[in-house]
């Protein structure tokens, strides 16, 4: 059993893509595979994609063995007894368009005999694309027909709503909302502990290997959402000061929990036992210091906080972090906003709970 709680950085694992780019160097300085690199999985705990600890006394450990030692104290009591990690944080550059997807939820995934769960994400905008606009959600009025008479017509594209966004917006991507990453854009992204995508429509291309990529155009027909019902804006979220810092309350749904941190001196917090926290820098720089052990986050970085951590620090004079992690709803957010003075209108308008 491994008692060792801290502040945990892990080995990022590269993923070439045929739309990658080489900014994971030119911006944060990581020594990538190849100028195709489209994403570093910063925290990941699957069996082909295990994270190793890099830091303190349990560096070269692999994630999965440190949380199989002490599975209540490393993941938090809610999450004990979970089968798989349920998070995963990638960085992405889009050095050109992703293909036009659609991820499936947990129902529809296993009912496909899927291994993986269904795919919720969420994007913050490190670096806007080129033209300002994401492929977020379906112009009003697309239905399932017309989806997929328009895929046969070749004019799928018509059907995208698309999204101006800048840098530091917050993007809700539940599982069935149609999307694409578009060229130049850099994001964060957290999301489900899964690897199901049903590409759309890939702009006739072919992928690294020379072959075109598979479509899966009857299962992501199946999956989207024509009911309009889904966020297709940025999340403006509610803001909570401590001192002069600004947390800031953006996403709450059953997967995960986004807290965006606008830091501009020092701030102590304390573990929750119930779950296990990430932070990942998006602006600026900043260090976490827990029982002896100091893990560096620079910009793009992110870090795994125990359950059983107890008091950190977080120290810096000018960073944004986010914050991830599986919530409460009422616990984490209803009741720190009601606290500080929201409405429960207020929370429900400004805070995505999908």
């Amino acid at each position: 059993m491994h008692t060792d709680f801290y502040p945990i950085k892990l080995t990022p694992i590269y993923k070439e893509m045929v739309w990658g780019g080489n900014r994971l160097n030119t911006v944060y300085n990581r020594d990538i595979p190849s100028d195709k690199t489209g994403e570093s999985w910063e925290i990941s705990c699957r069996p082909n994609e295990m994270g190793i600890i890099e830091n303190g006394t349990l560096a070269g450990l692999p994630l999965g063995e440190y949380i199989k030692g002490n599975p209540a104290a490393v993941l938090g009591t809610r999450l004990k007894d979970v089968k798989d990690f349920p998070l995963l944080i990638k960085l992405i550059d889009a050095n050109d368009a992703l293909s036009i997807q659609v991820h499936p939820d947990d129902i529809y995934a296993k009912q496909t005999g899927s291994p993986d769960l269904g795919k919720s994400e969420m994007w913050c905008i490190l670096q806007p694309p080129h033209d300002g606009d994401l492929i977020i959600g379906l112009k009003p009025g697309v239905t399932k027909e017309t989806f997929a008479t328009a895929y046969k017509n070749g004019t799928i594209l018509n059907c995208l709503n698309k999204l101006k966004v800048k840098s530091g917006d917050i993007v809700n991507i539940p599982a069935g909302l149609v999307h694409a990453l578009t060229p130049g854009v850099m994001v964060a992204e957290v999301q489900q502990n899964s690897d199901i995508t049903y590409r759309l429509y890939d702009y006739d291309r072919l992928g690294l290997d020379g072959k075109p990529r598979p479509l899966h155009v009857e299962d992501g027909l199946n999956v989207s959402d024509y009911s309009g019902k889904l966020p297709i804006a940025a999340i403006e979220g509610l803001t909570i000061k401590k001192g002069n810092n600004q947390l800031t309350y953006s996403i709450c749904n059953r997967y995960f929990a986004i807290i965006k941190y606008a830091l501009s001196e020092p701030i102590t917090e304390s573990s929750n036992p119930e779950t296990f926290a990430i932070f990942t820098c998006v602006e600026g720089d900043a260090t976490i210091t827990a029982n002896g052990v100091t893990a560096l986050l620079p910009q793009g970085s992110s870090v795994f906080i125990p359950a059983a951590t107890g008091e950190y620090t977080i120290d810096t004079k000018n960073a944004v972090l986010l914050k991830s992690f599986v919530p409460d709803t009422n616990t984490d957010f209803i009741n720190p906003l009601t606290k500080h003075g929201y409405t429960l209108e207020e929370i429900h308008s400004k805070v995505s709970f999908l």
